[in-house]
């Protein structure tokens, strides 16, 4: 338990975490229960990675926009990838305890930009 505390924690300075290039696995519109009775919509856009020789390291990443979710998570779902590349934060110590530069909005909004 304490040690799924400290990985949480964490994560809060990621962004000061070394970073190493990965690619999408997967990507998954899901429905999840947001209050009783209440259902949402995510995008989960699943990654590996390797640091140097280690690897391969998975993760996973998700995206719930607060309104229409939906119909949001439908549209944004195509504009990410299997195969895309992306870029990975990782903990030092422990590359197993990683998250996606930027979370999946940085991942779409960086996409929109190309689009442009």
């Amino acid at each position: 338990m304490f040690e799924d505390l400290y990985d949480g924690i964490s994560r809060l300075w990621s962004w000061h975490w070394p970073t190493a290039g990965g690619r999408v696995t997967e990507v998954l519109g899901e429905h999840i229960e947001f209050r009783a009775g209440e259902k949402r919509a995510r995008l989960a856009v699943a990654y590996e990675f390797s640091v140097g020789e280690d690897g391969p390291y998975t993760g996973e990443s998700f995206w719930t926009p607060v309104f229409f979710s939906i119909q949001r998570v439908a549209r944004v779902r195509k504009k990410v990838h299997v195969r895309q590349r992306v870029r990975i934060r990782y903990r030092c110590d422990d590359p197993s305890v990683n998250t996606l530069d930027g979370g999946v909005a940085r991942l779409l909004n960086n996409r929109e930009d190309k689009m442009k």
